[in-house]
């Protein structure tokens, strides 16, 4: 039986746990990183573990969501320097995102390495619910800004182009489906083609 924490406690193991989990899930992945692995690392009994998270797939949303945030808040800090957005703007904005996606060793295993299958089945449906609730409450503010500056279409609802843009991403995490000779291009010909319907003309 694991023995019981104190708040000061559980909050220190608790950051251990998430420290560890990025290590591990980043070199390892999802499903070659074990319970024990992390436990080890932060310092705990295995069966504590449970006192911190109901399963490892539970702790690698939480470090996904973490990575996400501060990704996120780099991105928001660039978003304020753009000034009046423009079309260049736009597909510099997304490719930079997409180029973090490649790069970033957690958001990669996570979307190259098809890790969202099993935490898809490992988690309940309303916690992913909740992460791309998150992802649309991050973005609608943008969307309205734009539009509200005119660099953005008004013809459709922010709601609507927020699901647009998380289009952007599904073919990431399909990459294998594609030939891997026309994947590149062909992302980057649907960003060409999501700014020249998005952005207005009179903003190049």
């Amino acid at each position: 039986m694991a023995r019981g924490f104190s708040d000061k406690e559980k909050q220190i193991i608790r950051n251990k746990l998430i420290s560890a989990g990025r290590e591990f899930f980043g070199k390892y992945g999802l499903r070659r990183t074990s319970i024990e692995d992390l436990t080890k690392a932060a310092g705990i009994a295995q069966g504590s573990f449970y006192t911190f998270f109901d399963s490892k797939e539970e702790l690698y949303l939480e470090v996904i969501n973490n990575e996400g945030e501060a990704i996120k808040e780099n991105f928001l800090k660039q978003e304020k320097d753009i000034g009046h957005l423009t079309r260049e703007d736009f597909k510099a904005f997304f490719k930079k995102i997409l180029h973090v996606i490649n790069t970033n060793s957690i958001i990669k295993q996570m979307f190259l390495e098809e890790e969202v299958d099993l935490l898809v089945r490992k988690i309940p449906v309303e916690k992913i619910k909740e992460c791309n609730r998150r992802f649309v409450d991050d973005f609608l503010p943008l969307i309205k800004k734009w539009q509200q500056e005119g660099s953005i279409i008004t013809d459709y609802r922010p709601e609507v182009i927020v699901a647009v843009l998380q289009t952007l991403y599904y073919p990431i995490l399909h990459k294998k489906a594609f030939d891997p000779d026309v994947f590149e291009e062909m992302v980057q010909l649907l960003i060409e083609i999501v700014a020249n319907g998005l952005v207005v003309d009179g903003s190049r």
